[in-house]
């Protein structure tokens, strides 16, 4: 009885040269990963102008998921969601989902039926009328998803899909990438400095690889030296962070006005909580710095 075929690497570039014009993005990259989830920390952009065809591959070798970039985005065998691209203001997001699943070659039928059924598996109904000048930077990014689904690829590369959001939008475009993936493989691009929605994405991914000055290097653990601990308030949230950083602690929030407002009573009002990264493991900068600015500490847990 013959053993099964093994599965091809999620990543895999053998001094790969990415040109944009003739002019060299990366050189000589060389990565191989077989995570079925891979988190990709700092600029990655060359890559993903490569997989959307806006650059070209001039030397060396790049696969995913066994296949070449970018035939294999063209074939609809790899899902690309690229950040932000500009989008037909007019169009409604079923249109959208509809025209590209013809341009896939699909007849005009089945592309409806392909784009509803794509939103209805991320839950993303309720944009289907929605004129796309319409949506919210996580309405248009959870249908850029939906649009990366459309082909059920067998790989998912996301382009920074959290950058820039806040919490709650975060909270709901994660779970609607938790419902895309499935059972297929997923590649991140994560930027640098994480927010609590991409730290999430970075745990759960299997290997997390660092782009530096050409170079891939995995990525050390996301954790701080010292102790962590959650700070949740009800107050002057915004001055109770600023105040943090002035006594150098890193700050993530986590939850926004209206998530804790089971947490405070009628008359204390809503609450925000921060994940608190300590160099020192003293919490005496966050006592003072609640107390500088009337933030109403309600909270203070040992996270780590």
């Amino acid at each position: 009885m013959s053993e099964a075929s093994p599965e091809p690497a999620t990543l895999l570039a053998t001094a790969a040269r990415i040109d944009l014009a003739s002019q060299p993005l990366l050189a000589q990259l060389n990565v191989a990963s077989d995570a079925s989830r891979l988190a990709l920390l700092g600029d990655w952009s060359a890559l993903f102008r490569l997989l959307s065809g806006e650059a070209e591959l001039a030397g060396g070798a790049l696969l995913i998921g066994g296949l070449a970039v970018p035939a294999g985005v063209q074939q609809g065998r790899i899902g690309l969601m690229r950040l932000d691209p500009l989008l037909p203001p007019t169009w409604s997001a079923e249109h959208l989902l509809t025209s590209s699943a013809e341009l896939c070659g699909m007849t005009k039928k089945s592309a409806e039926r392909v784009a509803f059924k794509t939103l209805d598996a991320l839950g993303l109904v309720a944009l289907a009328a929605k004129r796309l000048g319409h949506l919210q930077v996580v309405e248009r990014r959870a249908l850029l998803v939906a649009h990366a689904l459309l082909t059920d690829p067998k790989v998912l590369c996301l382009e920074q899909p959290l950058a820039g959001l806040d919490t709650a939008s975060e909270q709901l475009l994660l779970a609607v990438i938790e419902r895309a993936v499935g059972q297929r493989r997923l590649i991140v691009a994560l930027g640098d400095a994480l927010s609590a929605g991409e730290r999430d994405l970075y745990e759960r991914s299997n290997e997390q690889l660092r782009l530096s000055a050409g170079v891939v290097v995995k990525a050390a653990p996301d954790r701080s030296t010292g102790a962590r601990v959650t700070a949740t308030i009800c107050r002057n949230h915004q001055a109770f962070a600023a105040a943090l950083a002035q006594r150098g602690l890193q700050a993530h929030p986590t939850h926004e006005a209206g998530i804790l407002g089971a947490l405070t009573s009628a008359h204390a009002g809503p609450a925000w909580r921060y994940l608190v990264e300590l160099s020192d493991g003293s919490t005496a900068n966050i006592l003072d710095a609640a107390l500088e600015t009337d933030a109403g500490l309600l909270e203070l847990i040992p996270a780590s």
